[in-house]
Formats: C-alpha cells, sequence, structure tokens
C-alpha cells in the first residue's frame, strides 16, 4: 500500500520563505512558530506582497464539520502583527524602514526598505516576479 506524502509543509510558511527577502525572515520565523503553537498543521492559502508589505490569507479549519472561528480570529490577528511589521521592515536587511515607491505610471511598485537598502543598485531594480501596483 501507498501513501501520498504530507504535504502541509508545501503550504507552510517556510516554504514560501525564499519568495520574499532576507530582512522578513525573522517575522516569517515568529509569524511560524506562533501558527505552529495554534495548529501544526496550518495551511497558507495565499502569501503575496502587495503595497509594499506581506499579505497571507490562512486556509480555513473546520472542527467536527463546523467552521472554527476562533482560530480564524486568531491567526488572522498574527498575520495582520506580520503585515504591519513587514510595512516598518526593510525587505532587503531587516534594518527599520518605510515603504518606497518605484517607476511611473502602471509600473509603479511598493518595497519596504531602509535608507541604506533603498539607494543600492539592487533596490533600484524592478524585483523579479514583481507586478505593478494596485
Amino acid at each position: 500500500m501507498t501513501t501520498e506524502p504530507d504535504r502541509t509543509a508545501e503550504r507552510q510558511i517556510p516554504a514560501w520563505a525564499s519568495t520574499v527577502g532576507p530582512g522578513w525572515a525573522a517575522l516569517l520565523d515568529q509569524l511560524h512558530h506562533d501558527l505552529t503553537d495554534l495548529d501544526p498543521n496550518y495551511r497558507i492559502e495565499e502569501f503575496t506582497t502587495k503595497l509594499g508589505g506581506l499579505r497571507i490569507t490562512l486556509a480555513d479549519r473546520f472542527v467536527d464539520g463546523e467552521f472554527d472561528g476562533e482560530f480564524a480570529d486568531r491567526t488572522a490577528a498574527l498575520t495582520d502583527v506580520a503585515t504591519i511589521a513587514s510595512e516598518h521592515t526593510c525587505e532587503d536587511c531587516g534594518a527599520p524602514g518605510r515603504i518606497r515607491f518605484r517607476g511611473d505610471g502602471a509600473f509603479t511598485w511598493m518595497r519596504c526598505l531602509c535608507d541604506g537598502c533603498r539607494t543600492r543598485p539592487q533596490a533600484v531594480a524592478t524585483p523579479a516576479g514583481s507586478r505593478p501596483a494596485t
């Protein structure tokens, strides 16, 4: 008898950490720790960067066929803290930062950067896989 491998880890924070800058690693590590304390099998529904910060949505959890509203409230509070922190933490180095705008018109992008990282040549180029700001 063969069983399919556990794919929960593919839907958790560590699987997505490499899609953002290293400056947010500590934020993501803390969020992952806090979420696994609530439910070791939590799953990410959506993980994006938008408007210069993290946007993370967790999959709903059901207990005995009923929607677990308490879990939803607690995880939303944790992801909100991470979102707010990301908007004040340099995505490249982890230092205090603020959201910066680059580009023009439809090709404007936003990233949270500190003063030092903002002036580095890498910060000026549009990040790989980025989309225009919405």
